[in-house]
């Protein structure tokens, strides 16, 4: 049975259609799903409690441990799994949480980008991820690259949309879990509405369903390729 961790950073940013991929009668008995509401104050398990790590995104930053001090903790348990060889997911706010527990920055990103944007597959190793594909980004933070790892994904306006460290961490900024009900959950955090911007779509563009279909087979074949 494999024990599968979910960090979960606020409502409606849990792990989207990855859930059908570990309800699939070929794999609902093989996994363990156990999820941890940080926002909420619970206590992350020890490191030997899960053997997969799903960190996922949230509106917060990684660098707002004054204002959320779990996040030490947390950075600390995503260094002990990658030390740990453990399978490590990141998205948005979970890959840059893996960038920061690695040792690199995470900073304001030139342009907030919000909205069904292309990205561009620039490693040969990450086989999952197309060459090029639309994909939900919604993230004003972008990151480095820690040392070691090797980025595989970029876009016109976040040079680095993704990075692999080793070949069972992956850290993303975009949301390859999208679902229906995903963006209506993300625009509730727009409490001041949608920032303006050059790369920020208009409601009707980030509600159009026509790139979930494609989202989510690549985020099964993520999955599939750490199996």
């Amino acid at each position: 049975m494999v024990r599968v961790l979910i960090l979960q950073h606020a409502e409606g940013e849990w792990i989207g259609s990855m859930n059908d991929w570990f309800s699939e009668p070929s794999r609902v008995s093989g996994f363990t799903l156990t999820t941890i509401r940080l926002d909420h104050g619970e206590a992350l398990p020890g490191r030997n409690s899960f053997d997969w790590l799903l960190i996922m995104g949230g509106p917060m930053s990684v660098n707002d441990e004054s204002d959320y001090p779990w996040l030490r903790e947390e950075k600390q348990l995503i260094r002990q799994s990658i030390a740990d060889n453990k399978t490590i997911i990141g998205i948005c706010l979970g890959g840059q949480l893996i960038a920061s527990a690695a040792g690199a920055e995470v900073y304001r990103n030139s342009a907030v980008e919000i909205g069904w944007f292309p990205v561009i597959r620039t490693d040969t190793g990450a086989q999952w991820f197309p060459q090029t594909a639309t994909v939900l980004s919604w993230h004003g933070d972008c990151f480095r690259i820690p040392v070691g790892a090797v980025p595989f994904a970029s876009s016109t306006v976040t040079p680095c949309q993704g990075f692999s460290l080793g070949p069972r961490v992956w850290a993303l900024q975009f949301h390859l879990e999208a679902q229906p009900g995903t963006v209506e959950a993300f625009l509730a955090f727009e409490t001041q509405g949608l920032p303006e911007g050059e790369y920020v779509q208009t409601q009707p563009q980030l509600l159009s369903d026509a790139f979930l279909l494609q989202s989510q087979k690549i985020m099964h074949r993520l999955l599939d390729s750490l199996v």
